[in-house]
């Protein structure tokens, strides 16, 4: 690559912005539209698409929510809204950026489907490390 150091800064701070175990699930629950945050969470424990990773019953809980959403409406990922009723109505919706980043996702993650085999060995490896105990996982 032409400037390694600035690749690798881009790539820092995309993981710094995107990288929290949250995030994108939360982005993807929005992409159809703005939601409560009951909404999101219900849509976020919905999916099934981890089962083959060691964290696979991960749950998101309304605390966690919260934070990620005050930190990703901080930083300019969501918009929040509420509406003057009772009980109060908060909505939460995807800024452009969070948009466009799910766009530019799509076109990058058929790599998994195009390389299954290092994703299935990576699995495994992972799994393997939890089965021992390993604390770096």
């Amino acid at each position: 690559m032409a400037d390694d150091e600035a690749f690798l800064h881009d790539v820092y701070d995309m993981l710094h912005i995107f990288g929290d175990k949250w995030t994108i699930p939360v982005m993807v629950a929005l992409s159809d539209g703005p939601l409560r945050p009951s909404e999101i969470l219900s849509r976020v424990n919905g999916y099934r698409v981890d089962e083959n990773w060691p964290d696979r019953h991960a749950v998101l809980h309304d605390s966690i929510l919260a934070r990620s959403l005050a930190r990703m409406t901080a930083i300019g990922l969501l918009s929040r809204t509420s509406a003057d009723s009772f009980p109060p109505k908060v909505i939460y919706a995807l800024e452009p950026p969070a948009t466009e980043f799910l766009e530019l996702l799509a076109h990058a993650f058929g790599w998994p489907r195009q390389h299954a085999e290092v994703v299935s060995r990576a699995q495994v490896f992972h799994l393997g490390r939890k089965a021992a105990g390993d604390p770096s996982r």
